[in-house]
């Protein structure tokens, strides 16, 4: 008979170790159907919990007997072991089927979360945009921003890369006006309401290209992806307000396409504009040093997290921060 699983049970991911066995719940964030050399089926997921994800093998004996009635976004009940894969510890899994919501005594255990007050967040965004010169970009930016505060609040900023979690979106789109901001007063030259509007609403069309739930992309997502749907979005309440001939709104449109920087990374057009320049930079910067904390979550008694593919090395948490052997 199958151990029933209590809060006290779950083993965060972050505190897995090789060798360990494991029977729990974990969100279900990714699903891959792979072969191996030799042309057997397998499937490649990615289990997560509020303190990280782990990559889980489900190889074909398990296949066979397991039903797979679960898809990416559901909560799943494995049974399985870590190992050490390489220089990472992954999960083979023995036994996986897809859990009631009923069954977990804690959901919070598994949704990772922004650490940041969500409301106090959104509230200093609109506080910030009531200051844009002129009135009309104000009114604009509050618009897409008050339409979208259901989705801006609940909504990653990223499938997988950096802020991959609720409220990570805002949290992002935060931290770059916060950056932005500390900038702007630095550069006489700069049209300071039109750059932060654009740290604002640079990466606006995710809330259009990300399914909140499975972290996929929507159909538009994958068709259009999100610069040319918040391009969309920001033509289409300023239809609405009727500024569709604003000079500023073209400037704003370059921000919203070239935050990428480079063509090849993604962005429509180089930025060519101070304000551009500025965005993409800070994004960039934020992106980065994302990636660097979420990678420092668990380091080794010299401070180095694991390899981490995004910056093809292994981060150093400092010597101050390296545990004394």
């Amino acid at each position: 008979m199958e151990k029933a699983v209590t809060q006290q049970d779950h083993i965060f991911i972050k505190n897995l170790n090789p060798g360990a066995e494991v029977l729990q719940f974990f969100q279900l964030t990714s699903l891959e159907n792979r072969k191996t050399k030799t042309g057997q089926d397998y499937m490649n997921l990615v289990l997560s919990d509020m303190t990280g994800s782990i990559v889980a093998k489900v190889w074909s004996n398990v296949l066979k007997s397991s039903p797979i009635d679960f898809q990416t976004g559901d909560f799943v009940k494995v049974k399985g072991a870590t190992q050490l894969f390489g220089e990472k510890i992954q999960m083979n899994v023995e036994r996986i089927r897809k859990a009631d919501l009923s069954e977990i005594s804690d959901l919070s255990n598994l949704v990772k979360k922004t650490s940041f007050d969500i409301d106090r967040l959104y509230e200093q965004l609109l506080a910030t945009v009531e200051l844009f010169d002129p009135p009309e970009l104000s009114g604009l930016v509050r618009r897409i921003l008050e339409q979208e505060e259901s989705n801006i609040k609940i909504f990653p900023a990223a499938r997988r890369i950096h802020h991959a979690y609720v409220g990570g979106f805002l949290e992002h789109t935060f931290t770059v006006m916060v950056k932005t901001q500390a900038l702007v007063e630095l550069i006489p030259e700069i049209n300071v309401s039109l750059a932060i509007a654009g740290a604002i609403l640079h990466d606006i069309g995710k809330l259009r290209e990300i399914d909140p739930d499975t972290k996929g992309r929507t159909p538009d997502g994958r068709l259009k992806g999100h610069i040319m749907l918040g391009i969309e979005m920001l033509r289409e309440a300023a239809h609405d307000m009727e500024v569709t001939s604003a000079p500023w709104l073209r400037e704003l449109e370059h921000i919203i396409l070239s935050h990428h920087g480079e063509l090849e990374f993604g962005a429509l057009v180089k930025p060519l504009t101070r304000e551009a320049i500025l965005v993409h930079f800070i994004d960039n910067l934020d992106s980065k040093l994302k990636i660097i904390d979420e990678a420092l979550e668990k380091t080794d008694t010299n401070g180095f997290s694991d390899y981490n593919k995004y910056l093809e090395g292994r981060a150093y948490s400092g010597s101050h921060t390296a545990t004394e052997d």
